[in-house]
């Protein structure tokens, strides 16, 4: 079993990241990502908290032998999620669930002001990666192999947050700049 763990700080309040967080899929810099669909949401009236359930279809990047094998290279990814407004955190946890009885990889996901600077968004993000089944035999190989490639998915979904962010300032932006010139005028 291998441990994924990072932690980064997004110069943006937690309001706009977690709005990017919801508007992340799809743009350029994950075109793995092929489809996300909202299986149940639902808020909760006492508390405001916002459920969510998606289903991600993502493309794999694996040899043609293991498309052979498999059947091809796209796989499910079951997320669930709770936003809470008044406590400003968003919390998700995510499983695979292709090929999951082989390969098993967790992911549990924070996003909060960061304590340090509340003007910004903590986030934090593990993972378990855990190879079993006919791949047990080359467990440490194959884990080994995920766990690199998870490390640059990560590094790569940060960047694709970060873009997202930005079009939302610039979508603010622009929606404020025709009220400033109208109070001018």
């Amino acid at each position: 079993m291998r441990l994924f763990e990072a932690t980064h700080v997004f110069k943006h309040d937690w309001e706009t990241v977690s709005l990017a967080n919801w508007r992340k899929y799809p743009n350029e810099q994950t075109p793995h990502v092929r489809h996300v669909e909202i299986l149940n949401q639902d808020v909760d009236p006492v508390t405001g908290v916002l459920r969510t359930e998606r289903l991600i279809m993502v493309r794999q990047n694996v040899p043609m032998l293991v498309r052979k094998i498999f059947g091809g290279d796209t796989s499910y990814v079951l997320e669930y999620s709770e936003v809470d407004p008044r406590k400003q955190t968003l919390v998700m946890q995510s499983q695979n669930m292709t090929y999951s009885n082989l390969l098993s990889v967790g992911e549990y996901i924070t996003y909060t002001p960061d304590p340090e600077n509340p003007k910004h968004t903590l986030f934090t993000q593990s993972a378990q990666l855990k190879a079993s089944g006919a791949l047990c035999r080359f467990a440490n190989k194959i884990e080994d192999i995920c766990w690199n490639r998870f490390q640059d998915n990560a590094h790569i979904g940060k960047l694709g947050l970060e873009q997202v962010v930005s079009k939302i300032l610039a979508e603010r932006q622009a929606m404020t700049m025709p009220m400033a010139q109208t109070a001018s005028d």
